[in-house]
């Protein structure tokens, strides 16, 4: 039996699969977006990702924005 990369307790009937990088977690220890689960560390990529889009696309108006900020 697997256990959940969330919380560490074995997984049982309630299981989700993430759709970013499809590891098997709990229902309660996902994260709900849209429909789609997704694990701790793919919603933050997630977060992050869109962020930094809006950053792109609002402040760097008519400026050259790099594409690694730190």
């Amino acid at each position: 039996m697997s256990v959940c990369p969330v919380c560490g307790k074995p997984l049982e009937a309630r299981k989700v699969k993430c759709f970013g990088c499809a590891v098997e977690l709990h229902r309660e220890c996902a994260k709900k977006t849209m429909g789609k689960f997704y694990c701790r560390r793919c919603y933050r990529e997630g977060k992050r990702r869109a962020r930094l889009e809006r950053m792109r696309q609002w402040g760097g108006m008519g400026k050259k924005v790099p594409h690694k900020l730190w």
